[in-house]
């Protein structure tokens, strides 16, 4: 890396520092998924008191079968190192390797293109709400996109560079990663089909790919292990599979009765088994016979939300949501939803529009022309580069594994911004190309050439 590129760099990470600075300052202890956040708050203070990964039940201490490890784990680890149980320790860290990752981004973006698009991409990776947002989070999904973007810039690393061994590096940054979520399971099939594409060699792709698989499983064995002798079930990730899927079929209108609410889905499945555990083993088993017969009974009404779920997936506004906690108005989705359960996104519209125009505006309008835009320039910059098709597949294969992982169950803005970094990187070459052809067009004139010259002396 050159002298310039470095400075341009540090420059880009302390605008990430600032903006994510800023953001922690407003929003360090929001009620941002607070359900979630006092349940890993919970689990990490168990850990510091020597209790084990453990929750309270009935006012009983019981073993966790819901969340993973990992996040409460480094909680609890900034609570020993810090002597005090508090989450502002690991937001802090937060920041810091969120800024950091706008030099893994310049290193996979400078794999595929120049310098210019590295550098462009590294800016739009830096100032990314959807990322800022979640970098402040007391959040699991926040450290599980750090290790992801490294995860992929190792394994674009050994297939555009040819080094050797960087894929088994990227595959154990992966098995790390699913102690915090389990959305990456299944990214190594993904990274294996795009390597295929590019090198053309369907035999060492399908080896890489198997084994990455193997070096997966061996690192979540102990997880697996420690579910069965607990809770009798060999579960590797985090245990919300069908009560995602469930409640997920409640984003639209369905003739089942499901409903996008953790709380009114506990009551529905309550009344049907009075005192049964809120993300028990047994709770899951109830909601996936519900998704299974669901499908069974309605297979046109599943095949049809899927093509809807991906169109609300790309044009969705993201991270625009956070603008009312910053302005401190109270009219963002998670307060409607908070206040109306079992509502969908188009009750939260037509709420908005009723109530707070102003918010309607800013929340849905300009956020999703913006975000309309930002499909457009991407598609855009893959299309202007369509002649290295391949190598441009490789590069999308972690885009395409994050969206199309999330049609069939469900998904939320934050499950989509591991995978997000191609996108940004096409948007990044557009921007490169349309100034290219600016510069080109008006600042190559002879004459504009003779008024800079002539004005230089």
């Amino acid at each position: 890396m050159r002298k310039k590129e470095l400075i341009i760099l540090i420059v880009i990470f302390l605008i990430a520092l600032s903006l994510r600075g800023i953001a922690l300052y407003r929003l360090y202890n929001s009620d941002y998924f607070a359900g979630i956040r006092s349940g890993l708050d919970a689990s990490a203070h168990n850990l510091f008191l020597g209790n084990g990964f453990s929750k309270v039940t009935q006012g009983k201490l019981t073993p966790d079968f819901q969340q993973l490890p990992g996040y409460s784990f480094l909680l609890a680890m900034t609570y020993k190192i810090f002597g005090h149980e508090s989450d502002i320790y690991l937001q802090i860290i937060q920041i810091l390797l969120s800024s950091c990752s706008v030099f893994i981004i310049f290193g996979i973006a400078k794999r595929f293109f120049n310098k210019n698009i590295a550098l462009v991409s590294s800016f739009l990776w830096a100032i990314w709400l959807p990322e800022i947002r979640l970098s402040v989070a007391v959040l699991y999904d926040t450290s599980a996109v750090f290790l992801t973007l490294l995860a992929c810039y190792l394994f674009f690393k050994s297939v555009v560079d040819n080094k050797k061994y960087f894929w088994i590096y990227a595959a154990i940054i992966i098995g790390i990663s699913l102690y915090f979520r389990s959305d990456s399971l299944l990214l190594p099939l993904f990274l294996g089909i795009g390597s295929w594409i590019y090198k053309r060699n369907w035999k060492a792709a399908l080896g890489k790919t198997l084994t990455m698989f193997l070096i997966i499983f061996t690192i979540l064995f102990p997880w697996g292990i420690r579910n069965y002798l607990v809770f009798h079930t060999f579960t590797f990730g985090r245990a919300t599979l069908w009560q995602s899927m469930w409640e997920g079929f409640g984003e639209f209108k369905n003739p089942f009765g499901a409903v996008l609410s953790d709380g009114v889905t506990y009551e529905q499945v309550a009344q049907e088994y009075p005192g049964i555990d809120y993300a028990s083993p047994q709770y899951q088993d109830v909601l996936k016979t519900k998704v299974i017969q669901a499908i069974k009974t309605h297979p046109g009404w599943y095949i049809l939300m899927m093509p809807k779920r991906l169109i609300s997936m790309l044009f969705t506004p993201r991270g625009m949501g956070s603008i009312g906690r910053l302005l401190g108005e109270h009219f963002t989705r998670q307060f409607f939803f908070d206040h109306n359960p079992g509502s969908s996104n188009i009750d939260y519209g037509k709420w908005l529009l009723r109530n707070n125009f102003r918010g309607f505006l800013l929340v849905i309008i300009i956020p999703a022309l913006i975000q309309g835009l930002f499909v457009l320039a991407a598609a855009f910059g893959f299309w202007f580069t369509k002649q290295q098709w391949r190598k441009n597949l490789l590069l999308l294969s972690p885009l395409l594994y994050f969206y199309l992982s999330h049609v069939p169950i469900y998904w939320e803005a934050r499950y989509l911004v591991p995978g997000e970094f191609p996108y940004l990187i096409f948007m990044a070459y557009f921007c490169v190309h349309i100034f290219n052809i600016y510069k080109q067009k008006y600042l190559n004139k002879p004459e504009l050439k003779r008024i800079k010259y002539d004005s230089k002396k």
